[in-house]
């Protein structure tokens, strides 16, 4: 019986072990308690949230280690221990750090600001050897984005109390890594310098000191692999590769050497082009001329490009709003020319279900509907659609307006989108300046095109000079009573002198308009206003005014009839515009005539829209109808109209006092070519190269006037520079006088801005 006992003894001392053995290893245990220690900040209950055993759970071995890598998961904690003591589990906790601060030193070139806005590590952000190591390469990265590609970034830890650190991150900047070099290889036909030429990035040049694009950029390289692939596709190189780039810091680490490898392959001309399509009764001849591309013509991309998108809108104008158009170009390096098979895949006629304004805050809805050539219910028409932006651009609210047509509930429905990106559409004149003409000018004005965002137009502008006064306040209503008329009020006050001769105008006009299909416009508008000339008594004026410093009343209707095919009011681009006036005044007071004027205007874009060709025209004539014109109602010309020559210029002049008098006839035009060619378009700059021409004559009484019938051409030779920037619109012009009359005045350099608000 004592053997027994102690059998027993000796067996459960054994199992006892092997037992707890298994509960740890092998066997699943109950926790009936879970124990949380090291914990400062973070309470017991939250990691108890993270913790994915609870109290009753039967676990095994597997469940420790998950624990420990969802409590390393939270990121709160730098060291995590996970045990169980018979059916208690215990965890052992060290927390991360709390971020105190986070500082920048030895850096110069970049600004603390802009580092620490890069790093964007906040105050009482938990920390961690991560988050130091991210913040480096954040670092480093905006180094090299900025050439400095031999920039150390070192960051290190200032332990406070209260487990908080100070995060300092040690900068050595380095020099300024610029491109030394830049190789192509593989290209026959065309040289080093030429391509170079074609790309963004640049060799480091001493004089250019403030240019980026000779700094090292991975996305710029990229950028110009594109270019290099059209620069070659739009010279008939269908097959060209640029196969790697490579760039490489010297071994000094003075700069970089970026090398492009290029399998130019065969220029190809092209052979046929074939067209198919899914969509029946498509007339595919018609389809075809929409591609400026001939048999034998040296393969272009860009006007297969333009093609295709021509005939997307070939058969929008037939409804078909969702059209798939794909090309297929097969190249014969044997010889040398390709195939270009268009496949148009099936579509359904369409018909316009919504149309939905985006993005406009200020702007009323109604305000940009009204522009719109479609409406709901409308089948769709592209031409209509076409027609509708250029409207809504030309009314001057928005910076950008972008369409988009999407498919609406069903196959044959349509969604037309119209989103703006408005912009200011006040404008604020403000100048204050001298001249030897004018003396001290000071100008002052305001012009909102979108008062309230009604669309409605308010002005108010005002010009004080010690040779002019001119006040303006008027307001025009685009929908006259709900419909398609535009009218107009303005009351005005004018007063020039022009030596010792002084014209002050005094009135008001009303005006209404409407347009009719196909562009055309018409306005008539009423004009009553009081005219004064009067001479100084110190006069030296040999020639008269003819109207003697009387107040003489003029009553006045004008007719306007024009056609406006431009594509954007404000900066032309393409289209033209015919415009005819006819203004007569006897309606009642003292002034009878009828002057009778034209203009026009045609817009060529050329090189893909790169280049702009422009020509602009305008004459005018007026008639006393047997009464003599007097000063106040002759034209004047110079200024703008022809650059080269002061304002008011050209024409007859008073012997007298060398002032212009105006003249009764007058003709002038220009020819322009713009562009942005040689300038990155990001800088909005353009440069133009021009020539005015023009003359003024025929003066009723000639009487003490210089060059009174003089009809002599007048032309002038110029170039300049438009520049769109943030305060306005700048414009640059140098120009000479090729050919003037003796007593003409001429100015050579012009400089306007515009400022917006």
């Amino acid at each position: 019986m004592r053997l027994f006992a102690n059998l027993l003894i000796i067996i459960t001392l054994f199992c006892a072990p092997l037992q707890s053995m298994a509960q740890t290893n092998g066997s699943s245990v109950e926790i009936t308690e879970i124990s949380v220690s090291g914990n400062q900040r973070v309470s017991p209950s939250t990691v108890l949230a993270y913790l994915p055993i609870k109290v009753g759970d039967r676990i095994e071995t597997d469940a420790l280690n998950i624990a420990i890598e969802r409590l390393f998961a939270t990121k709160l904690f730098s060291d995590v221990s996970v045990s169980i003591d018979g059916s208690i589990l215990r965890i052992d906790l060290a927390e991360n750090p709390i971020v105190n601060r986070v500082n920048i030193e030895g850096n110069d070139v970049l600004s603390d600001e802009r580092l620490l806005a890069e790093l964007d590590i906040q105050p009482r952000r938990i920390y961690s050897q991560q988050l130091a190591i991210e913040g480096t390469q954040k670092l480093l990265d905006f180094y090299r984005l900025s050439g400095r590609y031999a920039a150390v970034i070192e960051p290190k830890i200032i332990r406070l109390e209260n487990n908080r650190v100070d995060l300092i991150f040690e900068v050595d900047e380095g020099p300024l890594i610029k491109i030394s070099r830049i190789k192509f290889s593989g290209n026959q036909n065309f040289s080093d310098r030429a391509l170079r030429q074609i790309i963004s990035s640049r060799q480091e040049r001493w004089w250019a000191f403030l240019a980026s694009n000779d700094k090292y950029d991975e996305n710029r390289l990229n950028f110009d692999v594109r270019l290099l692939r059209q620069f070659y596709l739009n010279r008939g190189y269908a097959d060209i590769s640029v196969k790697r780039v490579q760039g490489g810091l010297l071994p000094n680490r003075s700069g970089f050497v970026i090398t492009f490898e290029i399998e130019e392959g065969p220029q190809y001309t092209l052979n046929d082009i074939g067209i198919v399509s899914e969509i029946d009764g498509a007339d595919l001849e018609t389809l075809r001329a929409e591609i400026n591309l001939e048999q034998g013509d040296v393969y272009d991309v860009r006007l297969l490009e333009e093609g295709l998108l021509n005939i997307t809108n070939a058969l929008g104008t037939l409804g078909y709003a969702f059209v798939n158009v794909e090309p297929n170009v097969t190249t014969n390096p044997d010889t040398g020319t390709l195939d270009i098979d268009i496949s148009i895949g099936s579509a359904q006629k369409n018909y316009v279900e919504r149309i939905n304004i985006i993005n406009n805050s200020r702007t009323l809805d109604s305000v940009i509907r009204r522009e719109m050539a479609l409406i709901e219910g409308d089948a769709f028409n592209s031409l209509k659609l076409e027609s509708s932006v250029r409207n809504i651009r030309n009314l001057g609210y928005f910076r950008n307006t972008d369409v988009r047509t999407i498919q609406g509930s069903s196959p044959e429905q349509s969604v037309i989108e119209i989103d703006v990106e408005e912009q200011s559409t006040g404008d604020l004149s403000l100048g204050l300046g001298y001249s030897s003409l004018d003396k001290t000018s000071l100008t002052f004005g305001i012009n909102e095109r979108n008062f309230l965002g009604t669309g409605r137009k308010a002005t108010f502008s005002t010009s004080l000079s010690d040779t002019s006064t001119d006040i303006r306040i008027g307001l025009t209503e685009p929908y006259f009573l709900g419909r398609d008329l535009r009218a107009s009020f303005e009351v005005f006050n004018d007063k020039t002198e022009s030596g010792t001769t002084t014209v002050e105008n005094t009135g008001f006009d009303l005006g209404v308009g409407f347009s009719a299909a196909n562009d055309v416009y018409h306005r008539i508008n009423y004009s009553l206003a009081t005219a004064k000339t009067s001479e100084s008594a110190s006069s030296k004026a040999t020639s008269k005014s003819g109207e003697n410093g009387e107040t003489r009343l003029s009553s006045s209707v004008q007719y306007v009839v024009g056609v406006d095919k431009l594509d954007n009011r404000f900066d032309p681009t393409s289209g033209y515009l015919v415009e005819l006036s006819e203004t007569y005044s006897g309606l009642a007071g003292e002034v009878t005539y009828l002057r009778s004027q034209v203009r026009a205007s045609y817009f060529k874009p050329l090189m893909f829209n790169r280049l702009i060709f422009g020509l602009r025209g305008r004459a005018g004539y007026i008639d006393g109808l047997g009464d003599p014109i007097t000063r106040s109602n002759r034209f004047t010309l110079g200024g703008r109209s022809v650059r080269g020559f002061a304002g008011g210029g050209i024409g007859p002049v008073d012997t007298g006092t060398k002032s212009a008098v105006g003249g009764n006839q007058f003709y002038t035009g220009s020819v322009e070519a713009v562009s942005d060619l040689g300038f990155s378009k990001d800088l909005g700059l353009r440069w133009t190269v021009f020539t005015d021409f023009g003359s003024l004559y025929k003066v009723d009484d000639a009487t003490g006037i210089t060059g009174a019938n003089d009809n002599k051409l007048r032309q002038s030779l110029g170039f300049g520079f438009y520049w769109d920037t943030a305060i306005g619109p700048l414009s640059f012009t140098w120009t000479d006088a090729i050919s003037s009359a003796t007593h003409d005045k001429t100015k050579r350099f012009q400089f306007s801005i515009g400022t917006r608000f």
